[in-house]
């Protein structure tokens, strides 16, 4: 498949540039009016930062590049980045939280010497710190918020927090085209992440994923596993659809620092507890964190009601296509927040990459829903957990037997499973 080269899009009608997903800013609004939403601009533009002018490609380091061409970062207001980690200091809060219970944990199981059963009891409250850590620490570092301009704190961090052999430059170039193409098949990873299962109605359909939505659960535990195998195939080849990547010998002392960080972390765990026994638990551990992250990460993008694409959206249609493509949950939840890294606020997270988390709800609140109501698209807001996953699990099923899209009007209708937000105008 011939890599996909991602362009900078030309302005809507009427706009000077192109809405960046750190700049939408939120117009004031009166009781019983619809909000509205402007982007904001900036003073001075560089010849990168032009409308319509295709992104520049990477500088070749340490080898070839693969083809393509990368994703242009934010713009720097003032020409600086700003001092600190991005979002103060909630970032390494969180991260000094997870480190303390992963470590507890592992040092509580060394200590003991638990019997298998017990070890594997020990399992569950791991698992959950690790899916937390994930989703919270990974996700962290891979949109620099830890530290935008060291970025070897940022590896540190996850090592440290989420000592389970995830390999922070891979993922965070994955998930900028993410970010840029969200549920665009096949430039987004997540549209195509196994052939077991249909996530995305461009891809070919199988007989066997008529039973998806029963079989799929099991299969997210072994998420572990197929980032293993990302990881490795992007280590040889050094392909990542949508993005410039750095040549084979960056990418293998890349690849060979984080790896080493991590043994080094765990390796007084292993002589204390037995290299077999710590093995075992963080298998076991990792199989259930697979299980919560890739559920939370999931019912985001592929659900009832959302329609996905084939098409990387351009000008307005950004705004749009995230709104068509995203679902919240659990929105007024702070627990849940917290356990799933602030993905209850998808949509508010796509719109402000970098906001903390203790915003998100006002983002939600306000852009989000501003948004919306412009582009003329019901805002999928799912009002718990168990709510989003069993809309997940129908959107399995669906795909598995058909390749039409979910009728978001008639589901509203006849299921309270799922809040669609509605101008006020509309009545």
């Amino acid at each position: 498949m011939r890599p996909v080269e991602l362009t900078r899009p030309a302005p809507g009608p009427g706009q000077t540039g192109r809405p960046r997903q750190g700049d939408l800013a939120v117009g004031a609004a009166l009781p019983g009016a619809a909000t509205t939403v402007a982007p904001t601009t900036t003073a001075k533009r560089s010849r990168a930062d032009q409308p319509g002018r295709p992104l520049a490609p990477a500088p070749r380091r340490g080898g070839r590049a693969a083809p393509g061409r990368r994703l242009a970062p934010a713009p720097r207001r003032g020409g600086r980045a700003a001092p600190g980690p991005q979002g103060g200091w909630e970032p390494w809060r969180d991260w000094a939280a997870i480190a303390v219970l992963t470590h507890g944990l592992l040092l509580f199981a060394a200590l003991t010497q638990p019997s298998p059963p017990v070890l594997l009891a020990l399992a569950v409250p791991l698992g959950v710190i690790l899916s937390t850590g994930t989703l919270t620490v990974l996700h962290d570092a891979g949109h620099r918020r830890l530290s935008h301009r060291r970025g070897w704190l940022n590896v540190l961090a996850v090592q440290t927090a989420v000592p389970v052999g995830l390999w922070v430059g891979h993922w965070t170039l994955k998930h900028r085209v993410h970010h840029r193409a969200t549920a665009v098949y096949p430039v987004d990873d997540a549209t195509h992440a196994s052939a077991l299962i249909r996530l995305h109605p461009a891809v070919p359909r199988r007989a066997i994923h008529r039973y998806q939505h029963l079989y799929a659960w099991p299969l997210y535990g072994l998420a572990w596993l197929g980032e293993l195998q990302s990881q490795l195939t992007y280590l040889w080849t050094g392909r990542i659809d949508g993005t410039r990547t750095p040549g084979r010998g960056r990418r293998a002392a890349s690849f060979a620092a984080e790896k080493t960080m991590c043994v080094a972390v765990l390796a007084p765990y292993a002589v204390l507890l037995g290299l077999g026994r710590l093995t075992l638990l963080l298998l076991a551990a990792m199989t259930i964190a697979g299980v919560l992250a890739a559920v939370v990460l999931v019912v985001g993008h592929i659900n009832i009601g959302l329609v996905p694409s084939t098409q990387v959206p351009a000008g307005r249609e950004w705004a749009a296509h995230l709104v068509r493509t995203t679902a919240s949950f659990s929105t007024g939840s702070r627990a849940v927040r917290w356990l799933t890294g602030g993905m209850t606020h998808h949509l508010a997270h796509h719109l402000r990459p970098a906001a903390p988390r203790h915003q998100l709800p006002m983002i939600h609140v306000r852009t989000a829903t501003a948004l919306a109501n412009e582009a003329a698209e019901p805002l999928r807001d799912f009002p718990t957990l168990r709510a989003a996953v069993r809309g997940h699990g129908a959107r399995l099923r669906e795909l598995g037997r058909s390749d039409r899209p979910s009728p978001i009007g008639a589901l509203a209708m006849r299921s309270d499973r799922l809040a669609v937000h509605r101008d006020p105008r509309d009545g």
